[in-house]
């Protein structure tokens, strides 16, 4: 099913002409509780992950406060704790995704416990992978899962319904919820700085995960489809990131090696 953002509330480019040059294409996600396979696009659903190949793991140290069993964890399993996949994104549904010369699938996945060292601290830390889903010959049958977990990081099984959408650089004008590209958030709670490589390269918004999809303040973000319908999809995936923030992942456009960043906004 189509989900379509209603017009905005105000025509920013009548009133700031000069936000016209710093529009940036973004694909909202629209994720909704489904039971996606692994040859699909998803939140939170199965990757399409060569057996051969090792399942990331966490080497960093943790924050234990909130920790908890992992629903489907298996007790005495031994530790480095395995990573969960948070989004599978086949580039045939999300138009724009970096290096299309080279990849047709990314895959992201974290670490679903706080890191007092992590690149946002006391978040969920992410890992990234880059794939050409013809060059996985004999997927993974199931995943490992960690043995513990920050409930609020674990992620519900989630299809996708993505749509384009222009953003610029103003509150209003980008997307809350679940989103691919477009622009960094808005600071407040720390104060702005470059979100730049160790190359010097500034890096770009690769994916966006939020703590649900609209809220009291941004319910003109609501897609059209689905006016009327009260809260009943206002938070899909589940996840909730802080308190109530949104924790972005970055890419360097120099080098898909290149290590990414996360900030918290």
């Amino acid at each position: 099913m189509t989900r379509t953002t209603p017009p905005r509330p105000h025509d920013l480019l009548a009133l700031f002409p000069q936000l016209d040059a710093q529009a940036r294409n973004a694909i909202r996600l629209h994720p909704r509780h489904g039971e996606p396979t692994a040859a699909e696009s998803s939140v939170g659903g199965p990757l399409l992950w060569p057996s051969d190949e090792p399942w990331p793991v966490c080497g960093l140290e943790h924050e234990d406060l909130f920790d908890e069993p992992f629903p489907e964890s298996v007790p005495g399993r031994r530790v480095p704790e395995a990573l969960i996949p948070v989004a599978q994104l086949y580039y045939r549904d999300v138009p724009g995704l970096p290096w299309p010369d080279r990849y047709d699938l990314l895959q992201v996945l974290w670490c679903p416990r706080d890191h007092p060292e992590g690149e946002a601290p006391y978040n969920p830390e992410f890992q990234v992978r880059w794939r050409t889903a013809g060059s996985v010959a004999s997927p993974l049958a199931a995943a490992p899962v960690p043995l513990t977990c920050n409930e609020n990081y674990v992620l519900e099984r989630c299809v996708l319904h993505p749509e384009a959408i222009t953003e610029y650089p103003h509150r209003d004008a980008q997307a809350p919820g679940w989103k691919v590209l477009g622009h960094g958030g808005v600071w407040g709670i720390v104060d702005p700085f470059p979100v730049a490589c160790d190359c010097g390269v500034l890096q770009l918004p690769l994916l966006t995960a939020g703590s649900g999809e609209f809220d009291g303040g941004t319910g003109s973000w609501r897609p059209v489809e689905e006016a009327g319908t009260g809260w009943e999809f206002a938070d899909p995936v589940g996840v909730t990131i802080g308190r109530g923030y949104s924790l972005q992942l970055y890419y360097c456009p120099a080098s898909e090696d290149h290590p990414n960043r996360a900030v918290m906004f």
